[in-house]
């Protein structure tokens, strides 16, 4: 049992179907269902539609309802959109239409455009379990291939387990904590620069390990400090790997990273595959044995203490988003710096943002 407010699978279902090229989200709910996801994909380019199921509806039904507002969609796509090929709808349940039984197949039987049924609310628990319905609705569809059905698969999958065991799914309160070492990290940084001038041949090791578009302000940090530091760098942004639009940001943050002289050494999977991606950053740290280690994004994901049990001198630092995760990441690490809103920052971008920690880097003179 989880004791504190946890992602809805409704709005991983949302995101899923994002990634995946959808036109339009129909929400078969009430009209506040899910409503800050809807406006943040809206910033997206992603239109969000919703049913606006009301009292009687939850007691008669509302699949007539349903089936007039997909007609409405796909007239509104047709006159705002137009395309030759068909339109791509995300048809996704909530808790209300779930509860009476609203099968959201048969409503979208008769269409002729590429209408995916998602029939997901949040009782479900993990959030995974929405994006993992939305993959096979696609799959359904013949959006995507089963070979990329089931990868995907097991990359929700191993993000839900590292969730569980070391994030913000343990099954214990998590205070969300305000404060974070930043302060401290800053300390660190002038006095490994005052160790470098006077000589020590000190090793700084930068990692992203970012979940998809979070990347464009996790990167920010690693950026700023190869500014001051001449950093390993390591990174999960395989051009190669998955959805066109995952692939799209990978490239648009290694084409800003070239442009500003930096240099990935080593890649370790794809901005979906943070899950994974973060074992391959361990093996090569621990062949490397740095004096530092920064790694931004989903640092949880990665297993810092094996590092540290072969060298307990490294000093660890992790920065992530969210108050909920400093006390899970400082379980881990020395360190913990903790960047707000960073989904709301980069929805709509594609150019890496400013984060917290690389604002204050960029002023400052070691």
């Amino acid at each position: 049992m989880i004791l504190h407010p946890r992602p809805s699978p409704i709005a991983a279902s949302m995101y899923q179907l994002r990634d995946i090229g959808i036109d339009a989200i129909i929400l078969h709910g009430p009209s506040g269902c899910c409503f800050r996801t809807a406006r943040l994909l809206e910033i997206d380019g992603i239109r969000v539609f919703t049913s606006s199921m009301s009292e009687n509806d939850f007691i008669f039904g509302a699949m007539d309802k349903l089936r007039n507002v997909i007609n409405e969609v796909l007239e509104y796509l047709k006159k705002e959109c137009p395309k030759k090929e068909p339109y791509k709808i995300g048809v996704v349940g909530t808790c209300a239409s779930m509860i009476i039984g609203e099968d959201l197949k048969s409503a979208v039987e008769e269409f002729e455009d590429i209408i995916i049924p998602v029939e997901i609310h949040s009782g479900l628990n993990d959030n995974t379990i929405g994006a993992v319905r939305a993959m096979e609705g696609a799959l359904l569809s013949g959006l995507i291939t089963n070979r990329e059905y089931e990868r995907q698969k097991k990359m929700l999958l191993k993000a839900t387990e590292i969730e569980k065991a070391r994030g913000m799914a343990k099954n214990k309160y998590l205070k969300p904590n305000y404060d974070d070492d930043l302060e401290k990290f800053i300390e660190i940084l002038k006095n490994a620069k005052k160790e470098i001038k006077n000589g020590k041949n000190l090793k700084l090791a930068c990692i992203l390990n970012a979940k998809k578009e979070t990347a464009y302000l996790f990167s920010n940090p690693l950026l700023e400090l190869n500014k001051h530091f001449n950093c390993i760098n390591i990174a999960n942004l395989d051009e190669n790997i998955g959805f066109d639009k995952i692939r799209k940001d990978a490239k648009n943050i290694v084409k800003e990273f070239n442009e500003n002289g930096f240099k990935i050494d080593y890649i370790t999977g794809g901005l979906d595959e943070y899950p994974i991606a973060c074992e391959n950053a361990l093996s090569y740290l621990i062949e490397l044995n740095p004096d530092i280690v920064i790694v931004s994004g989903v640092p949880h994901a990665l297993l810092i203490e094996k590092l540290k049990d072969m060298n307990p001198n490294v000093i660890t630092v992790g920065i992530s988003d969210g108050p909920r995760l400093y006390h899970p990441i400082k379980e881990v690490y020395d360190f913990c710096i903790i960047e707000l809103d960073a989904h709301a920052k980069v929805l709509g971008n594609e150019k890496i943002v400013k984060s917290r920690l690389g604002e204050i880097l960029s002023y400052l003179n070691f």
